[in-house]
């Protein structure tokens, strides 16, 4: 038996060795995202940075070479605790499959208890962002799921009885959402993807297929690095200390259908505390988290960063009041930045009519308890004790 593990001119640079080094041209030439002159020269900035080029050059890995096969694909973290990029929730699992628009797929097992569910079929690729966007959607109000959880959708180019989402000739990847409100409780779905007519054992791999998928990395580190440095850009030129909520219909494109997102930023001194106020819209969730210059969410599973709906001590007056500062002001809606004096911030409001600006102000932190004298207070030992919960919980979340 002849196998053919060429069938492509460019398998030359595959033999040759040369594709590799073009890779490592591109991971060196990243290395400008990070040191450019508006980028602050200090210590946590600089280890931040480097952190993230690691993160960056990890994440393309996995998307564009480990997770490429279309005919064989399986579910994988797109975005965890040790592989932050794009701003990602902290209250959200999010798993990545690669499809073809041509082959038909069954996804099955068991839908969890997470708070919202989203399943997105997608044209494009994050290497080629923003160039990227929607073929179909469908959340958890809208699939049959069996009493005991189990669950079954069958994505294709043809209609098909049950949970069905459509494929289109383009259609490169699919997106599974799984936002979670109580973190102690609620549980991660157990799912697994198949391409319909699969025959085991798999085609050995091409050069042709491994040069493509490097050419894909290649354009993850360049392209989509750049866009991703675009972003963290645009939440910090909205003016110090702001978050501005963007209209649902502009970010329908390529995010959660339904999600209104506000991009901002925080500027806290060691002696200052940021206070945000808002009374949150009526949805089915929302959400407020800190995240760094690079657009890495800060370290969620042991640092409160992130406070949802659930999780959130409102006022009697409704209002949600939070407090950024580097200390524990011993405010229950503390936003720990992490040693940042600056950062980005992302506001979430899922499933809503209206996306009420927040406001935010800079105090001195000796000042803060003047501020606010009703708002909920919660002790050291508390405190302690409720991110030790936090991360327990993430924990658990990260075995599924």
């Amino acid at each position: 038996m002849t196998i053919d593990a060429t069938a492509d001119p460019r398998e030359q640079r595959v033999m040759s060795g040369d594709i590799w080094a073009e890779v490592c041209g591109a991971l060196a030439r990243s290395h400008d995202l990070v040191r450019a002159e508006d980028v602050a020269d200090s210590p946590l900035m600089r280890a931040d940075g480097l952190r993230y080029l690691t993160r960056l050059f990890a994440g393309g890995i996995r998307l564009c070479v480990e997770l490429a096969d279309a005919d064989y694909p399986e579910f994988a973290r797109m975005v965890d605790t040790t592989l932050s990029w794009g701003i990602d929730n902290p209250d959200c699992i999010y798993l990545y499959a690669a499809v073809r628009g041509d082959a038909g797929y069954l996804i099955s097992g068991n839908r969890g208890t997470a708070h919202h569910l989203d399943i997105q079929v997608n044209r494009g690729h994050f290497a080629e962002a923003p160039d990227f966007g929607v073929v179909s959607t469908c959340n958890g109000f809208e699939l049959e799921t069996e009493p005991d959880g189990a669950i079954e959708i069958t994505l294709s180019p043809e209609r098909h009885e049950g949970n069905w989402l459509p494929l289109e000739a383009d259609a490169e990847w699919i997106l599974v959402r799984q936002y979670f409100n109580d973190w102690e409780n609620e549980r991660p779905a157990d799912l697994t993807i198949e391409r319909i007519g699969a025959e085991y054992p798999p085609p050995v791999l091409r050069t042709d297929k491994i040069a493509a998928r490097l050419d894909r990395l290649i354009t993850w580190l360049e392209k989509g690095g750049r866009y991703w440095d675009e972003m963290a850009r645009y939440s910090l030129e909205r003016g110090d200390n702001s978050v501005y909520f963007r209209p649902i219909d502009e970010t329908n494109w390529g995010g959660l259908r339904g999600l209104a997102y506000g991009f901002g930023n925080f500027h806290c001194e060691p002696d200052e505390a940021v206070i945000l106020e808002v009374t949150p819209p009526e949805c089915h969730y929302w959400s407020f988290s800190l995240a760094n210059r690079y657009w890495e969410s800060l370290d969620w599973s042991r640092r409160q960063v992130s406070i949802n709906g659930h999780q959130a001590s409102m006022d009697a007056d409704g209002v949600f009041r939070a407090v950024i500062a580097h200390d524990d002001p011993g405010v229950a809606n503390w936003l720990d930045p992490a040693g940042h004096t600056c950062g980005t911030i992302m506001g979430r409001y899922l499933l809503t009519d209206a996306a009420p600006q927040p406001s935010m102000r800079v105090v001195k932190l000796d000042r803060l308890s003047s501020e606010f004298p009703d708002t909920s207070r919660v002790s050291s030992e508390d405190r302690s004790q409720a991110l030790a919960a936090r991360r327990r919980a993430v924990s658990f979340r990260n075995r599924y």
